[in-house]
């Protein structure tokens, strides 16, 4: 038996710390584990995973993750779906029993190719990979439950074919959705508490002689879903994750089936080897704790962390807890050893590693192919005449913070607000200098051409509008009471720590204009009847309807006058709405800048 040992950490079911044995690059429940005599018998399963590929597709760059850590501080460099590709025929070959599934957040990433046609491109590869389900994560449902299900999973066209989406993919074909379906058990209509998708799906292993033995995979996404900043979908809620987990596995148990996994789009962070764990937390590692005995294992993802771990459960048996970092860097594998009679998992037996998806070895012609072909086609994309301008837009402020940038922005947000007929809105507040957090201003729209063979004075290309604004976040409008949005206009000056002030201003939509008093306290220099909305002033005694970015509603960016907010409603996404605005505008003059004044 090898006995190279390694200590590894982790929870016990009291919050303590224990240590667990792991041999080589190997976690494992018991010693037994590596004893070929003491596995023989038993059904073999391989459980292959991913997890956060977010469509990177290319091999990433190390300021994507291309550079991760392993023992004794070595870094090996990683991803790239072509060599993931070689990297999975080389594990599943000789394992008919192996099962390659992922914990979510497959898409809605950053790559440009990839995002800016609608994420298609993250489903081919996956259809190509081979991928059998996956869970629902948060960035699934950056644009909607429809999109997901109605698109996603099955080709369903959206608004103009080879426009917004149902593109041509690298076999000449529109796209015709997913080869694997989602799942997940916590995340429900609010209306009906019915789950978007199934909360579980069952496959089955050959046992041999014609025998098939289940294994149920119970799928659960990050709680905080329905209002997180870019999946921001106040049409959902969200139940408890290890309360789904434990009714589900008592009911799988019921009827008979006795290997269970948990996928869930949630995790933690456990040191820095990519195949080992120290110092574990994160709610992961919580749930581990909780969930029921009758749970072979935790598989995990979300945090873009890379974990590979033997955690004790409530009965103090242990089970592995992993995660597969992010972008193409890992692939995890466990192995679980069945009773052929009952489908039982044979805990002590279990195995598990983490694998690099390193580029040591050929890339995969096929899916290398898919990769380029995207590249290629979101260069084209990039480089589409969307609009003209007659002036340069650009995020450089005057005195008062305003800019021809923001305050583009914002008219855009006024605009798509009123484009949905729950989306309503008197006005637009758009944060154009946070107090914390990232920017949704991120580049400017000039009058000269750029350095793109396609450009020319006076045009916006279809790339140039992508990089200029958005991150991926919803347009929200929200009711706020008039105190609330005086409030608002106030909180632009904050007073800091050290007795000095943070000028964060905001763009207000061409309907809007104020005046301001810096002389004055912070929280006083803003008189109401000052500030002008449709030609009137503001009324402290009524609600109003504003459309901002989620993230700043829900204090992304450190803004957290907007607390409380009431009846959100969803709009389009900054980066899709805004192409629309462009497309609806197609000739743009810069706006003078008077909204925000000082007094005179």
């Amino acid at each position: 038996m090898n006995r190279r040992i390694r200590r590894r950490t982790f929870l016990t079911t009291t919050g303590a710390v224990a240590t667990a044995a792991a041999v080589g690059d190997l976690a494992y429940a018991t010693p037994d584990a590596l004893d070929d005599a003491a596995t023989a018998g038993y059904v073999d399963v391989q459980l292959l995973n991913i997890t956060d590929l977010h469509g990177y597709l290319q091999p990433t760059t190390p300021s994507q993750g291309s550079v991760i850590t392993g023992a004794g501080g070595v870094q090996v460099t990683v991803g790239g779906a072509g060599y993931m590709a070689t990297h999975l025929k080389r594990l599943r070959e000789g394992r008919p029993n192996s099962i390659f599934f992922s914990s979510g957040d497959n898409f809605s990433g950053w790559p440009f190719e990839v995002d800016a046609h609608a994420n298609e491109p993250t489903v081919e590869a996956l259809n190509a990979l081979g991928l059998q389900f996956s869970t629902v994560g948060n960035h699934e449902l950056d644009q909607s439950v429809s999109f997901l299900v109605d698109h996603m999973e099955h080709g369903k066209p959206y608004p103009v074919n080879g426009r917004d989406d149902n593109f041509v993919d690298s076999t000449g074909h529109r796209f015709r959705g997913a080869n694997f379906r989602f799942y997940t058990a916590n995340i429900v209509h609010a209306d009906s508490g019915r789950t978007i998708v199934p909360p579980y799906n069952i496959e089955w292993v050959d046992a041999g002689r014609g025998r098939k033995l289940p294994i149920a995979f119970i799928h659960l996404t990050v709680m905080d879903t329905p209002t997180g900043s870019t999946s921001y979908q106040p049409e959902l809620r969200s139940l408890s994750d290890v309360g789904q987990a434990n009714k589900l596995a008592a009911q799988l148990k019921k009827r008979g089936i006795n290997a269970i996994v948990i996928n869930i789009h949630d995790g933690g962070v456990a040191g820095n080897d990519y195949n080992a764990g120290t110092n574990p937390s994160g709610p992961i590692f919580q749930l581990a704790a909780q969930a029921s005995p009758d749970i072979a294992a935790i598989v995990t993802g979300h945090w873009h962390c890379r974990f590979n771990m033997m955690v004790p459960d409530p009965n103090g048996v242990p089970r592995p807890v992993v995660e597969a970092g992010n972008h193409g860097s890992l692939i995890n594998e466990i192995n679980l050893k069945l009773d052929p009679r009952t489908g039982h998992v044979i805990r002590e037996l279990t195995t598990s590693t983490n694998h690099a998806n390193t580029r040591d070895v050929p890339v995969d012609e096929e899916l290398q192919y898919i990769a380029d072909y995207w590249t290629a086609k979101g260069a084209k994309r990039f480089a589409t005449p969307l609009a003209k301008v007659t002036g340069d837009f650009t995020r450089t402020p005057n005195a008062s913070g305003e800019s021809t940038m923001g305050n583009l922005a914002a008219d855009f947000a006024y605009w798509d607000a009123n484009q949905h007929r729950g989306g309503r809105a008197d006005l637009a507040l758009i944060s154009v200098k946070p107090v914390s957090g990232s920017n949704a201003l991120t580049g400017d729209l000039l009058f000269a051409k750029g350095t793109n063979p396609a450009d020319a004075d006076g045009t916006v290309l279809f790339g140039e509008a992508w990089n200029a604004f958005g991150y991926g976040n919803p347009v929200l409008t929200v009711t706020l009471p008039g105190t609330q949005l005086h409030a608002a206009f106030e909180a632009q000056w904050v007073a800091q720590a050290n007795g000095t002030e943070k000028f964060a201003p905001f763009a207000v939509s061409h309907n809007v204009s104020y005046t301001y008093d810096t002389t004055k306290p912070i929280g006083q220099r803003v008189d109401p009847g000052a500030v002008r909305i449709d030609g009137k002033p503001l009324d402290l005694t009524r609600n109003y309807r504003v459309a901002a970015l989620a993230y700043t509603l829900i204090g992304g960016d450190g803004t957290q006058v907007f607390t409380g907010f009431t009846d959100p409603h969803r709009n389009d996404r900054d980066h899709e709405g805004f192409i629309a605005y462009l497309r609806a505008h197609p000739t743009l003059t810069p706006s003078t800048l008077d909204r925000a004044r000082p007094v005179s």
